[in-house]
């Protein structure tokens, strides 16, 4: 069953401003269909009450900081991040802080929230193979070789957000039906890599409510070490 943010209001008990805040900041998945957002019954069952683990980053800053964790040497910041001092000060206090929370999961979540636009669509069934091969997308979440779930019957990927318009034109990407669950999810930042810091790959996952994309993101984080 699809519920409007009247009705998630409802259901949580809150007031419908707080229920659009919940949708729009990814701690309840939902979803535009004709200029409205809707809400799973299910997804909205997920939600459990609390405190978020942090306040949100901006994308520059959620970038900059996932851009520091590789389980490999890498550089700790791309090129096109220039740091300020106070950057830098705050950039080291957020990984040390995430590297001593007994829930960095949660931590990660709330404060990468704001990596990317998030859009849900559908594509033909017959399209999906194909469209793992763009080299416009960059594959991450389910879709990505690492936790080794790689999820067939959908794509779950990044694409720069000047190029968003062109993929979804290219491949006919439609929103989904009311009540029916998206294959195709693309997140849409300024500048995309073309390979996903391993933490990018793990927040994707912790969005999730299933618990192997919840653990293969627990194992993603702890393999991965500041550099």
């Amino acid at each position: 069953m699809a519920l409007s943010i009247p009705e998630l209001a409802k259901r949580l008990h809150v007031n419908q401003s707080r229920a659009r805040q919940l949708v729009h900041s990814g701690r309840i998945r939902g979803q535009r269909v004709g200029g409205r957002w809707i809400v799973d019954e299910a997804d909205a069952a997920h939600y459990r009450p609390g405190k978020p683990a942090g306040r949100p980053l901006s994308e520059r800053s959620a970038w900059q900081l996932v851009s520091c964790f590789w389980d490999n040497p890498r550089p700790p910041i791309p090129d096109h991040f220039e740091l300020s001092a106070v950057e830098k000060h705050r950039l080291k206090e957020r990984i040390n802080r995430l590297q001593d929370s007994p829930d960095p999961i949660a931590l990660l979540a709330a404060w990468l929230a704001n990596r990317a636009d998030k859009f849900e669509f559908s594509s033909s069934p017959d399209d999906i193979a194909e469209l793992r091969e763009d080299k416009r997308i960059h594959l991450s979440g389910v879709s990505h070789a690492r936790p080794g779930l790689l999820a067939n019957s959908e794509v779950e990927a990044y694409v720069r957000r000047d190029e968003l318009k062109d993929v979804v034109r290219d491949w006919f990407l439609v929103e989904p039906l009311p009540g029916k669950r998206p294959n195709v999810i693309l997140r849409a930042a300024a500048q995309v890599p073309d390979e996903l810091p391993p933490l990018v790959v793990a927040a994707d996952l912790a969005e999730r409510p299933g618990a192997r994309e919840q653990q293969a993101a627990r194992d993603i984080l702890r393999s991965a070490h500041a550099h």
